[in-house]
């Protein structure tokens, strides 16, 4: 698998390649903007851009896929050495230069500095052919009408997750595609560079708390159990996300420890803050969906 850490501002928009990943992660980072981790294995675009800089939680995130992780640089010079303890491939812009690696590094002519470095992610996955794939990250379900939100779950046709003041992830249940698929806040589908509108078929919330790690705020993965919500099928359930067992996939469970199963397809996991994040200037976030017709908000 390759991960590609992603711009998710209006300056990066739209972004080359994110329609193709399997599993994107949406998580904060400091000026309550967000930014995507976007993991390729099914599908590896030949460009995927604009590349940005890693941050501690990312370490928490690639750690079970193996792999290879892609990312210009690092906020604070520690927190390199945080992605280094992952034993991953690195691919790190800021230090690969002078390898067979940088030179798969470019800037594109789409858009203005730092908004403007990709990596030839095709080429780049075929360098690197002989990592082993990845084992699976989540249980999963053949039948998508029999996976674990969309069995048994109340209707959720549309889904609003605030991670900041100035962000939200806005998501609508789409029948004939059986996806859901991503809007802006003013409306507008949120597409790929080529047009494609982003989708998922599995939208999954989970709630870390943020913490000041290297003064920058980071989700606190490894060694919680936290609240997911778990939205397939135009519905939604409820359960715990399991980041106890170091360097195993993280886990979706019922409160009775038995997994959460997703349909097979895409998958964004939403990382808004939980209720007890102390990292400076992050609030609590909140999640909200439309249910047969009433608003249902939960805060986090």
């Amino acid at each position: 698998s390759i991960a590609v850490k992603i711009d998710n501002t209006s300056s990066g928009r739209p972004q080359v390649g994110i329609a193709a990943a399997d599993i994107v992660f949406e998580e904060l980072v400091e000026g309550g903007v967000t930014r995507y981790l976007a993991v390729f294995h099914t599908a590896i675009p030949e460009e995927v851009g604009p590349v940005r800089s890693g941050r501690p939680q990312d370490a928490d995130l690639v750690r079970a896929l193996g792999g290879v992780f892609v990312f210009s640089g690092v906020g604070k010079a520690n927190v390199r050495e945080i992605i280094r303890g992952t034993g991953l491939q690195l691919v790190e812009h800021d230090t690969s230069g002078g390898t067979p690696d940088g030179e798969l590094f470019f800037r594109s002519s789409r858009k203005p500095a730092p908004w403007n470095l990709h990596i030839s992610a095709a080429e780049l996955a075929a360098s690197y052919s002989a990592l082993d794939a990845p084992v699976p990250q989540f249980s999963y379900e053949t039948d998508p009408a029999q996976a674990s939100a969309a069995f048994a779950g109340e209707d959720a046709q549309s889904i609003r997750v605030v991670f900041s003041k100035g962000v939200e992830s806005i998501w609508e249940w789409d029948a004939a595609s059986a996806t859901y698929l991503k809007f802006l806040s003013n409306g507008s589908p949120d597409t790929d560079a080529d047009g494609t509108q982003i989708s998922a078929t599995n939208v999954v919330v989970w709630t870390p708390n943020y913490l000041d790690v290297e003064g920058l705020p980071s989700a606190k993965i490894s060694g919680t159990r936290e609240t997911a919500i778990v939205f397939t099928g135009g519905k939604t359930v409820s359960g715990l996300f399991d980041a106890t067992a170091l360097g195993e996939p993280i886990a979706l469970v019922d409160g009775d420890d038995q997994p959460l199963l997703l349909a097979p397809g895409k998958t964004f996991i939403l990382l808004p803050p939980g209720a007890g994040s102390t990292a400076g200037g992050v609030t609590p976030g909140s999640v909200s969906y439309q249910s047969s017709g009433e608003t249902v908000t939960r805060n986090i």
